[in-house]
């Protein structure tokens, strides 16, 4: 058969290879654009070793995925994906831009904020991101619904970055924001507002009206029988109780604050509050966005009320899919209403090893985005230490194979899991693990610089990894996965 051009993305399967050709090909393969996958279920390609490979290109011809042997395959793919992509820097863009008054995020441009505001994220939490496909996309999504004003919502699985690519714009950009945490016990009154009691530094504002206030608006309005309703009740005391009752104030929630101030907010985990909490906000994340502080003074906030909405305010959400425990099921109407809904993409181990190497050695990999390079420049390396480990780039390609295979195996990114099965909550193993593990590893190479690197890597997997694991049929088969991918003699 003639060798297949490269297309970047393609799913490869790889069956009949040892674990030193198996590395070898895993990382040509990846450093041309291709994606490497455990079953084949997922994979566009088979690709065949010189083992046997048999029964894997049996059910290959079953399911009608080509199958095609190593030799030819890798032929085919060197000297045109050498081409494929821009070789002279000068055709590379700068994946991010950033200007004194403006941002660029690969197509997008945003204007920069100019605010000394204690909510403008730091760039201290954003040391171990990786500019990868999947952050950049996520990010340029946040970045649309900004120029674009329209809410935003980012839904995936958990530690694709969803939230972080959020913060790490609002800081480019110089943007306060707010980061709400739902969860099933989340009301209005976190998001719009509540009456508190009155103390002496917490007295009503500009912002807080006083009960007394609120009746006083809203009696002829909601009730107009003789007797008060029962929320009223909380309000003016006969004199010879003044004395000894508290006072109560509105004290208004973030979003409101938000809408004065020119805050964005960010309603993380979205869908773990209940559905009515959330359909408050409707008129919030409409096109143009009002507000009617119903629970308070009857204050409208928009374009044809009291309150002006100042520039740059924003609402965003993140959301994981909704077959997690305990998520709710939005209705269609709330969901219509977040105009850029994007779906974030989990990573694989391209992604894994792309991280890895943009921690040890500084280097963020290449993204090509609507047939255009765009690249990112090099960063200072969060562990400098590991970088003059010989052999340190394939061991940390065999690291990201292990860990997606073992995320795989747990049933991450939509497959059935074989690791664990029997347990009512599944393993977990996200970026969050791997940079677990690389801290582990760095910490202990700055500790104990004498003890054998192997011994580190081998300590760093048992904590990160294997201890999280019960003794019996998932540690080996945790232990199978490190084997298979040529880290088992460390």
């Amino acid at each position: 058969m003639s060798a297949i051009p490269p297309i970047k993305g393609q799913k490869v399967l790889l069956r009949g290879f040892d674990t030193a050709s198996d590395a070898d090909a895993r990382t040509m393969l990846l450093s041309q654009g291709y994606k490497v996958v455990n079953s084949l279920a997922q994979a566009d390609i088979l690709i065949t070793g010189s083992g046997n490979a048999s029964a894997a290109v049996e059910a290959a011809n079953k399911s009608k995925i080509v199958v095609t042997p190593w030799s030819e395959f890798s032929s085919g793919i060197q000297a045109p994906a050498q081409t494929s992509a821009p070789t002279d820097n000068e055709q590379f863009l700068p994946s991010v831009d950033v200007r004194p008054d403006s941002v660029r995020i690969l197509d997008q441009v945003l204007p920069r904020v100019r605010t000394n505001s204690t909510l403008v994220p730091g760039a201290d939490q954003f040391r171990h991101i990786c500019k990868d496909e999947c952050f950049l996309r996520n990010a340029r999504a946040v970045a649309l619904g900004v120029r674009l004003g329209m809410p935003v919502a980012l839904e995936g699985e958990t530690a694709v970055s969803k939230t972080t690519s959020i913060l790490w714009v609002a800081h480019l950009i110089g943007q306060p924001v707010v980061r709400l945490n739902l969860n099933g016990q989340s009301d209005t009154g976190e998001l719009i507002g509540r009456y508190v009691p009155s103390t002496a530094r917490n007295t009503p504002g500009r912002h807080q009206h006083t009960i007394d206030e609120a009746v006083g608006s809203y009696s002829g309005l909601l009730h107009t029988s003789a007797e008060p309703a029962n929320w009223m009740k909380l309000g003016p005391q006969p004199a010879g109780e003044r004395s000894t009752a508290p006072g109560w104030i509105f004290k208004e929630g973030y979003v409101p604050q938000a809408m004065r101030q020119g805050w964005w907010v960010i309603l993380d985990e979205m869908n773990l509050a209940e559905p009515q909490v959330l359909e408050r906000l409707n008129p919030v994340i409409e096109q143009p966005p009002s507000l009617v502080m119903s629970e308070s003074d009857g204050t409208i906030f928009g374009s044809s009320g009291r309150v002006r909405i100042a520039p740059g305010f924003h609402m965003f959400a993140t959301l994981n899919p909704a077959d997690y425990a305990g998520r709710s099921v939005l209705s269609p109407a709330f969901r219509d209403r977040w105009l850029v809904w994007h779906q974030a993409a989990s990573p694989g181990e391209s992604e894994f090893a792309a991280m890895l190497r943009c921690l040890v050695l500084g280097e963020h990999p290449d993204v090509s985005f609507n047939g255009k390079h765009y690249r990112s420049a090099s960063a200072q390396p969060i562990y400098p230490e590991l970088g003059n480990i010989p052999g340190i780039s394939t061991t940390l390609q065999r690291l990201a194979l292990f860990h997606s295979s073992l995320s795989q195996a747990g049933g991450m990114g939509g497959g059935a899991a074989t690791l664990g099965r029997l347990r009512r909550e599944r393993y977990v193993f996200t970026r969050r693990s791997l940079l677990a593990c690389l801290q582990i590893l760095g910490q202990s190479r700055v500790d104990a610089p004498e003890v054998p690197f192997s011994t580190h890597l081998r300590e760093a997997i048992e904590v990160a990894y294997l201890d999280r694991m019960r003794e019996g049929a998932d540690r080996n088969g945790a232990v199978a996965l490190l084997r298979a991918a040529g880290l088992g003699d460390h």
